[in-house]
């Protein structure tokens, strides 16, 4: 089975993110293909993760433009069995909620909402308040997850061809759905 796995800017549950899809790759011989934004390329970098993700996935295709590479097009041809987000900033997010699709991320989740092909998004910014996250060399940052992200993640709730992840252990449930039988 093909995956379409959109990696966004967050470094918030990255490696948690990678971690979990080499997991899910071999337990289940699924071919991965990863496309990071352009921003997603600068978070594997500072985290140290852009190589391993490069040796573990059989193709990792970087952000150029909203449409390059052509994940839209692969898409709507039924390359892929679903579009995976995780991790999703806020930023794209908002965009995705707001129906802005000016980034590779946000306009192949456009697409795939257009054909049918389910959007699985695992935002960071779920529950509003302080959270903790990891630094690449294993120091704590706070962070304040403000109202209007949660808002932007409810509104995804909401719309039609998406499904939201609570926690990175619920996209093996979505892969399970989706073997072939």
């Amino acid at each position: 089975m093909r995956i379409a796995w959109g990696i966004t800017g967050s470094g918030d549950r990255l490696t948690e993110c990678v971690t979990f899809m080499e997991s899910l790759t071999k337990k289940y011989n699924l071919e991965v293909h990863a496309y990071p934004s352009k921003e997603g390329v600068v978070v594997l970098k500072f985290y140290k993760l852009l190589r391993e993700v490069k040796e573990k996935f059989p193709k990792v295709s970087s952000e150029r433009s909203s449409n390059a590479p052509f994940l839209s097009g692969k898409i709507q041809l039924g390359t892929y069995k679903f579009f995976l987000i995780a991790p999703a900033t806020a930023n794209t997010v908002a965009k995705i909620a707001y129906g802005i699709a000016d980034s590779l991320i946000t306009n192949s989740a456009a697409q795939s909402m257009k054909v049918n092909v389910p959007v699985y998004i695992y935002p960071v910014d779920q529950k509003e308040g302080e959270i903790v996250t990891k630094l690449p060399d294993g120091r704590d940052l706070k962070l304040r997850i403000r109202k209007e992200d949660v808002e932007n993640v409810e509104k995804l709730r909401r719309m039609r061809g998406i499904t939201v992840l609570r926690r990175i252990e619920e996209i093996e449930a979505v892969v399970k759905e989706h073997m072939p039988v």
